[in-house]
């Protein structure tokens, strides 16, 4: 079984708790911080660069920026109003933002792209679904 993975800013207390709050209503979905080697790595293998943006990678697609709040809010039960108004929302506030707070503006990159087999290699690890075997008394 392979998680998805929500790709986010974990420099920031409150980007980690809206993480952690978007992971805790989803089993199959592991928050992992941008700045970390294999993200990296993984952002260069997909888009030949390092695009500072919201990602959640599924299955074989990745989401990016307004897509990723969009595809967030449908796996919680949003209405399509609701929807909407996140993408639209993240497009209005998410340059601006990341530019006060980190001194650079999110990439201007949005949509679903497929997930280039280079790219996933470097994500392999961080989807894997360890279990642990109970036994039975």
């Amino acid at each position: 079984m392979q998680r998805s993975l929500l790709v986010y800013d974990g420099s920031n207390a409150l980007f980690r708790a809206a993480a952690a709050a978007v992971t805790g209503s989803f089993e199959d979905v592991e928050a992992v911080r941008w700045g970390t080697e294999s993200v990296q790595a993984f952002l260069e293998a997909q888009f030949g660069g390092r695009p500072f943006a919201f990602m959640l990678v599924e299955a074989d697609v990745v989401h990016v920026g307004e897509e990723t709040v969009a595809r967030v809010l449908r796996r919680g039960g949003a209405a399509d109003p609701v929807v909407d108004g996140g993408r639209r929302a993240y497009s209005a506030v998410a340059g601006p933002f990341t530019e006060a707070v980190h001194g650079r503006r999110a990439a201007d990159l949005h949509g679903t792209f497929d997930l280039v087999p280079e790219a996933a290699a470097h994500l392999e690890e961080l989807r894997q679904v360890h279990e642990v075997p109970v036994r039975e008394p």
